[in-house]
């Protein structure tokens, strides 16, 4: 029997989407529940935690366009005197960091509603 492997594929520092929103997301929620907890709000967590993922996908949104926005690096190519730029991207699954804050935040938007069923 063959064991299932998971792949990740990314460039540059495109793995760090998992573990940015992964950290902020638990940090803030852990910060609000004990927050909302400590007054007597403890029917709230449902809600601390879509604000964690909210947290997380700001978070990540905000360090992906940051690592993504600098400035390309110019070359001249020594055969054809041409000018060629080399952009470092920083990408999980073939996708800009930065972009992977959306699905997150829908992620976000799914728990926020789930409370109310």
């Amino acid at each position: 029997m063959r064991e299932k492997q998971l792949i990740f594929v990314w460039s540059g520092l495109g793995f760090l989407v998992v573990p940015i929103v992964f950290v902020t997301s638990m940090a803030v929620t852990l910060l609000l529940e004990r927050l909302l907890g400590a007054i007597g709000h403890s029917e709230w967590l449902t809600a601390a935690i879509a604000l964690g993922i909210f947290a997380g996908a700001a978070a990540n949104w905000f360090i992906g366009r940051k690592l993504n926005s600098k400035p390309p690096r110019e070359l001249i190519d020594a055969k054809t005197n041409e000018t060629v730029l080399l952009y470092k991207r920083h990408k999980f699954f073939w996708v800009p960091m930065q972009y992977w804050s959306v699905p997150v935040a829908v992620i976000g938007l799914f728990v926020l509603f789930a409370r109310s069923t």
